[in-house]
């Protein structure tokens, strides 16, 4: 097959029109069916006038059950309009250039050109400007200069912010009265982005094959087909243009996340194989047979507990640092080249944002709302103090349900013991002392269920009232932009999930040994020898260790943490399609008399109906996606920074984990989900501070694992005193290790740029080019298009 390249200002003239029109239906809006009275009558056609006025086209249709929806298509100048009052940045006719090494691609390059899904060419861009659109690569074709996740952005931007108000006022905290006022009020009861569906092929080429045989593809396939090789990269583009920068962000991100796994996985590998062999050599079986079964325990968890233990402490410290800076690195090079650089500087306010006093801007010097700084100080203020009580008040129903499991324990009032004349009637000291022992397991038995089942009742009811509240304090503090209100939203969440779990595991590593006590008179809570916690393991002296304890409660939370959403993102949506599949089978028996009626009507509008009822009875999901995904993933990264000293083995539990999540939740949001209305973003944001965090508690957290939780470790950090004891004091190692972690992370970080060198080369020589491009008004005559598959990624 032979490949012909078009120059980029002919392909639109080349192309064959395609059936994806100027005015193609992006957004539906779903009609309250409830009857309206005057006000939400009024309100909803002074918001269709303005709509049309602005040149949308909106076009009423009736669904199944009576559903009655609004089709919505924004025009082509429409939208150019909007992406030059958002000064978006679009791919221009600018030369584009590529950083080529000299010579032929080297062992490396093949291997990773292999891995490669993306083939795209990062063309010169600028803000759109609609009095110089001709420098805009594509201008000739309204069909394509729009890629699909723009269509749904500026779509989503128009209807959120064509106002109904008469006048301004921001009396009842609302400054734009747009689509989401008119949620509000009930007038719409819900919103939602047409799936790109089968059509002609309307995605540019830098190239045709001149003996294609088909010019029909289907957008989800295209990329689901190239999403779903597990052993290759992403097609992040791809993703990118279709689901926007955000969503983007995140698949890159977790992508970097799974590669940098392979090392401390490999690492962890070797160490739990180095510890079964290590245990092997140490544990006497014949010495084993006259200890008891905690002791037994005890000495085959071991295999987690050896001399290579601090080395791989010290290796997943400087992993996190590693990870974090290699994602820096890869978060510019995308920033820069899809060109959202100055996104947080230029982002739009909110239209829920709403000014109590006006001012003019400093730069444009035009009118407009502001919120005073001290108000929004004092907010924030009362919101920390409020979710620091709320932390407090989780902190303290876990220590209530540990109280209560010690007292339940010590009373033995599930399971009252055997009185005395019981046990005498049995006239056997064997019997009577396996009697107490069976009642008392039973007891511990039935506590421990109980226990388990208020701290998870506790749990479930302080989350959804701590959500809620979460909610209602961002929104309360008034954010102005939607950057600004997802870090804080994000941090207020976030606080309550790393409450919620890891205080069990601290309590097990820190503080669970000291309540268990060495005998009966020894240890408790209160200064109560008989409420006691225990943590089920002792050493061969008798003393009571609560690491086997820590190491199957990191594993069974690694391990049971993704399970939950595994269920609700592969199991849920099986069992609701296989029901769904059997109800129209049901249906369509009992209607077959009405399909001839069914299918006369219009042939398009037909068409378009199936359509929208098609993605109306798609799963809603979250309004932010990577919320939800965010939070499980960091608190899993969490749980290896702070406990994956105790367990060499997580690193693999979380690779396995996200190389099958990334997976699923590509295709559930391509074919199981409604399409999420695309969001920009120019990084992470707030998550990246927060992994910098957890590196930064990770190092306390395993020196002081290794100097008190591992105490007798035998590895080269102790040595055995005179006395039989530990010659180095515990704070001494905690001491010494956390400072070489420090000190070894910050040359990591230090000597590692935060923007790849070749990616500043980029940035300047395209602040050259956009200059000369709108000083001379054409592009260069030695331009030329890129061999690539697609000319212009952005398109």
């Amino acid at each position: 097959m032979t490949t012909e390249y078009i120059p980029l200002t002919t392909q639109a003239k080349e192309r064959p029109n395609t059936n994806m029109a100027d005015r193609r239906v992006t957004a539906v809006l779903v009609v309250s069916p409830e009857e309206p009275d005057e006000e939400e009558k009024q309100i909803r056609e002074d918001f269709e006038d303005r709509l049309r006025e602005r040149g949308v086209e909106l076009k009423e249709l009736e669904l199944e059950e009576g559903v009655t929806v609004v089709t919505v298509s924004a025009g082509f100048e429409l939208m150019c309009k909007c992406a030059e009052e958002i000064k978006l940045s679009l791919p221009t006719v600018a030369e584009c250039y590529e950083i080529e090494d000299e010579g032929e691609d080297g062992i490396i390059d093949k291997i990773m050109g292999f891995f490669e899904t993306d083939q795209e060419v990062d063309y010169i861009s600028a803000p759109f400007r609609w009095d110089k659109k001709e420098l805009f690569a594509g201008i000739e074709d309204p069909d394509t200069f729009f890629r699909s996740s723009l269509r749904s952005f500026l779509t989503h931007h128009i209807l959120i912010r064509t106002d109904v108000s008469k006048k301004k006022d921001t009396s009842d905290g609302i400054n734009i009265r747009g689509l989401n006022y008119l949620k509000l009020k009930g007038v719409y009861t819900d919103v939602f982005i047409l799936h790109d569906r089968p059509s002609t092929l309307h995605r540019r080429k830098a190239f045709k094959e001149v003996d294609e045989d088909s010019k029909v593809v289907d957008p989800r396939k295209e990329l689901w087909d190239s999403w779903k090789l597990w052993y290759k990269f992403q097609p992040l583009w791809k993703i990118r243009n279709y689901f926007g920068e955000k969503i983007a962000f995140y698949f890159a991100w977790i992508e970097l996340y799974i590669m940098t796994l392979i090392l401390p996985t490999i690492f962890g590998i070797i160490v739990f194989v180095y510890g079964i062999v290590y245990s092997g050599r140490e544990i006497d079986l014949e010495q084993g047979l006259e200890t008891s079964v905690t002791t037994a325990l005890y000495d085959a968890f071991t295999v987690f507990n050896n001399p290579a233990t601090p080395w791989f402490s010290l290796a997943l410290c400087i992993w996190g640092t590693l990870f974090v800076e290699q994602w820096k690195r890869r978060s510019n090079s995308l920033k820069y080249e899809w060109d959202v650089s100055n996104f947080e500087q230029l982002e739009p306010d909110r239209p829920q944002f709403y000014g109590s006093k006006t001012r003019k801007n400093p730069i444009t010097e035009e009118e407009e709302w502001y919120y005073p700084f001290y108000r929004l100080y004092l907010k924030i203020s009362f919101s920390v103090l409020t979710i620091a009580f709320m932390v407090l008040l989780v902190i303290a129903s876990t220590l209530g349900v540990i109280v209560f499991r010690a007292a339940f324990n010590a009373g033995q009032w599930l399971v009252p013991e055997p009185s005395a004349a019981t046990l005498a009637a049995l006239n056997n000291d064997t019997l009577a002392a396996a009697m107490k022992t069976e009642h008392k397991e039973r007891n511990d038995l039935y506590t421990s269920v109980l226990s388990s089942v208020l701290n998870a009742l506790a749990i479930m009811l302080l989350g959804f009232v701590y959500e809620k509240l979460a909610y209602i304090l961002t929104n309360w503090e008034n954010h102005r932009t939607q950057t600004a209100y997802d870090d804080a939203l994000i941090i207020k969440l976030f606080a309550f999930q790393f409450v919620n779990n890891y205080a069990s595991l601290i309590y097990i590593a820190f503080f669970k040994e000291g309540v268990s006590g060495t005998d009966d008179e020894s240890g408790g809570m209160f200064g109560n020898p008989k409420w006691k916690d225990t943590c089920g393991y002792t050493d061969s002296g008798g003393n009571p260790l609560c690491y086997p304890m820590l190491v199957m409660q990191v594993a069974v939370l690694l391990i049971l943490k993704p399970m939950p959403k595994f269920c609700k993102d592969v199991c849920l949506p099986i069992v609701l399609g296989l029901i769904s599949k059997l109800k129209n089978r049901f249906i369509s028996r009992g209607n077959n008399d009405n399909v001839e009626a069914v299918n006369a009507g219009p042939e398009k509008t037909t068409e378009l109906i199936d359509i929208i009822e098609e993605d109306r009875k798609l799963i809603a999901g979250d309004t932010d996606f990577t919320l939800s995904e965010y939070t499980e993933k960091c608190i899993m990264y969490g749980i290896i920074m702070l406990f994956g000293t105790v367990f060499p083995l997580a690193p693999l539990v979380a690779l396995i984990c996200n190389m099958v999540d990334v997976r699923v939740d590509g295709y559930r949001i391509l074919w199981k989900n409604r399409r999420y209305i695309a969001q920009r973003a120019e990084d992470i944001g707030i998550w990246q501070y927060i992994l910098e965090l957890l590196n930064m508690v990770g190092v306390v957290v395993n020196s002081l694992i290794l100097a008190f939780t591992l105490k007798g470790s035998p590895s080269i950090i102790y040595k055995e005193g005179k006395d039989g004891g530990n010659e180095y004091e515990p704070w001494m190692v905690a001491f010494a290790f956390e400072h070489v972690c420090f000190a070894l992370k910050f040359i990591v970080s230090y000597i590692i740029p935060d923007v790849p060198s070749d990616v500043q080369f980029k940035m300047r020589k395209e602040q050259f080019q956009v200059n000369q491009l709108f000083e001379k008004g054409q592009p260069k005559k030695d331009s030329k298009p890129s061999p690539n598959g697609d000319s212009n990624p952005a398109v």
